[in-house]
């Protein structure tokens, strides 16, 4: 590891740097026509335990039924309609399936809930083929993996931003996504290196909650602890809290050398993290090198490289 009091001016600020450069207070309130998107703070809900003793007595024998209201603006039918989950997105080394994203001895993801910048920019993708995670990254742009999307289904979803448990901050619907590769059924290795997206919402969560920079990775950043990640892995806060870990490293493979290019690593990832972004701290703010991917046998895998900068700003220019 670089010695943290030497400054590379083109590489990631350590976490030491970056601990004493981004802690900065509020400088003003939220602007009234962002005020809307803001799901309000929900009052802690009451508990009441019932004494079966001390019931009415009119209650406690009540043996009537409660009638059902049958609202007059939807269908009533018998049964419901039938639904397929699609099928998994599989990911090939070799002729061989990588598995799900893996931890690396003990677990150091966190769980965290914080909507101070630029932890509040995580989102949870929610579509038919199940959720993953993503990060705002424009006023209207949510950057995530191209395995999260449903692809096959009629393409319905929302981004939830920053959900802690029961709550989310906002909910915006998914309009239009930007990608090169949609990554379903089978796909070849040489794909990999493409599994990223740009959901643009109709909503403007980005001018609200603020949003990262994306930037081209660099090998020459390779296996250095630079690089955070935040997302919703299912088996660290159940797919609905938000996790961090740092000080993670990446390592650009010497033979991948196209526009997309894939990346290894060894940090503690597991389904859910899918789409989250791996980003570090620059005196300008944090930055997206490459969004989680998958994983083989020795390490876990993410996509960046050129093209998921390119697409970004493709995507921004694009749908404002």
């Amino acid at each position: 590891m670089a010695d943290e009091c030497i400054r590379d001016e083109n590489a990631p600020l350590t976490h030491c740097q970056s601990k004493q450069k981004f802690n900065i207070k509020a400088k003003a309130k939220i602007p009234r026509e962002l005020r809307s998107i803001l799901n309000p703070e929900p009052k802690p809900y009451k508990l009441t335990e019932i004494d079966p003793n001390k019931l009415d007595k009119k209650l406690a024998n009540e043996t009537n039924p409660i009638k059902p209201m049958l609202p007059d603006w939807f269908d009533v039918t018998d049964s419901p309609l039938k639904s397929k989950l699609p099928k998994p997105a599989r990911v090939l080394l070799n002729g061989k399936d990588l598995q799900p994203l893996t931890v690396f001895g003990a677990d150091d993801r966190q769980i965290y809930n914080d909507t101070s910048y630029p932890w509040g920019s995580i989102c949870r993708v929610a579509t038919s083929a199940g959720a993953g995670s993503g990060v705002i990254v424009g006023p209207r742009h949510v950057l995530t993996a191209s395995h999260v999307v449903d692809w096959t289904s009629g393409g319905a979803g929302t981004v939830e931003v920053h959900r802690a448990g029961g709550f989310t901050r906002a909910t915006a619907a998914i309009t239009n996504v930007w990608y090169y590769t949609r990554i379903s059924g089978r796909i070849n290795w040489s794909e990999l290196d493409e599994d990223y997206a740009v959901l643009v919402t109709d909503q403007r969560i980005g001018d609200l909650f603020g949003w990262m920079g994306t930037r081209t990775y660099d090998s020459g950043w390779d296996d250095e602890p630079y690089w955070w990640n935040i997302g919703y892995p299912g088996a660290r806060g159940g797919g609905i809290r938000p996790t961090f870990q740092r000080d993670k490293a990446l390592d650009e493979p010497w033979y991948d050398s196209g526009p997309a290019r894939s990346m290894k690593t060894l940090a503690d990832l597991t389904p859910g993290n899918s789409g989250g972004p791996m980003f570090g701290f620059w005196d300008e703010g944090p930055f997206v090198v490459a969004v989680v991917s998958a994983q083989d046998q020795d390490n876990n895998w993410c996509s960046g490289g050129r093209w998921l900068t390119n697409l970004v700003s493709h995507a921004i220019s694009q749908d404002p």
